[in-house]
């Protein structure tokens, strides 16, 4: 029976309902968590969005794949291609077989580009088969592949110019011929520098005659590329001149290559690898935070 005499007691009063003693213990967190939200000013749609984001239960991978290859929102294809890539499932073939399928058919350039660059983050010789194919689209049916816009066309080369240390024989040719296609015929630059890059891997002299080519072209990071792959191959630089390096060519015919495989002085960086860097970095801040004296 309740006691009106100690306001401590226990005993529920007459009429009313007992509660278990651990219900605050309970709510708390959601009524903390609802405090917090609606302390900050959230208007109604962002306290809808928050509410969401704090008790909707957490996707897997699988189920994001499931997102990216169904969802009406290209908004959410592209966020739920970019939470496979980022899960520690990504590399399993599953994975690899959604991305290359969303990179081939995809009709919105930024999920598309994002499923190429995460295709390249597996390593699996399938990203240079997807590649290849999104490169060489006319070759293809539609049903097959989507023609690439510039964005899909610029990220998929440079992905193929990464991986071109990987090619397998059997497709070392169709790549090669890729790579001179783009920088030959690309409308856009990024495609054409990748290009440029990806054919330092291939030490032939029709491949120097399209650098030499790109030399004139109008784009002045894609002249550089050009210069540093011939600088590469050969072992010798001529500063982006096209007419210097076909005298060159014309002299060294039959040894082009014979000094290949690592860049002149000129254009060697100061460093190599990340601790290199580090330090050459390290020394420059502290060569700009404490000059020496001024030359006289």
């Amino acid at each position: 029976m309740w006691n009106s005499s100690n306001p401590n007691s226990t005993s529920p009063r007459p009429g009313s309902k007992s509660r278990h003693p651990d219900t605050p213990r309970r709510t708390a967190p959601l009524v903390a968590a609802l405090g917090l939200l609606l302390a900050a000013g959230c208007t109604d749609q962002q306290f809808d969005t928050s509410f969401k984001k704090v008790f909707t239960p957490k996707r897997t991978p699988q189920q994001y794949m499931l997102v990216a290859v169904s969802d009406a929102d290209p908004d959410q294809r592209r966020i739920a291609v970019a939470k496979v890539a980022e899960s520690k499932r990504c590399g399993e073939d599953w994975a690899i077989k959604g991305f290359a399928t969303i990179a081939l058919l995809e009709s919105d350039p930024q999920t598309r580009c994002v499923a190429i660059r995460a295709l390249g983050r597996t390593h699996d010789p399938r990203a240079i088969e997807t590649c290849l194919k999104i490169l060489n689209s006319d070759d293809y049916p539609p049903a097959d592949v989507r023609p690439p816009d510039d964005l899909c066309r610029g990220d998929t080369t440079g992905v193929l110019a990464d991986l071109v240390g990987e090619v397998p024989d059997r497709l070392r040719d169709k790549v090669r011929e890729t790579f001179l296609k783009e920088l030959k015929q690309a409308p856009d630059r990024e495609s054409r520098i990748a290009a440029a890059r990806g054919l330092q891997a291939f030490p032939r002299p029709e491949v120097v005659d399209a650098l030499i080519a790109g030399l004139r072209d109008d784009d002045f990071a894609v002249v550089y590329q050009c210069e540093v792959s011939l600088a590469w191959l050969t072992g010798v630089t001529h500063n982006c001149d096209a007419y210097q390096w076909s005298q060159w060519v014309e002299a060294h015919a039959g040894h082009l290559f014979d000094h290949g495989g690592r860049l002149p002085e000129g254009l060697r960086r100061p460093y190599e690898g990340r601790w290199d860097r580090l330090a050459y970095q390290s020394k420059e801040f502290f060569r700009w935070l404490i000059p020496g004296a001024k030359e006289k």
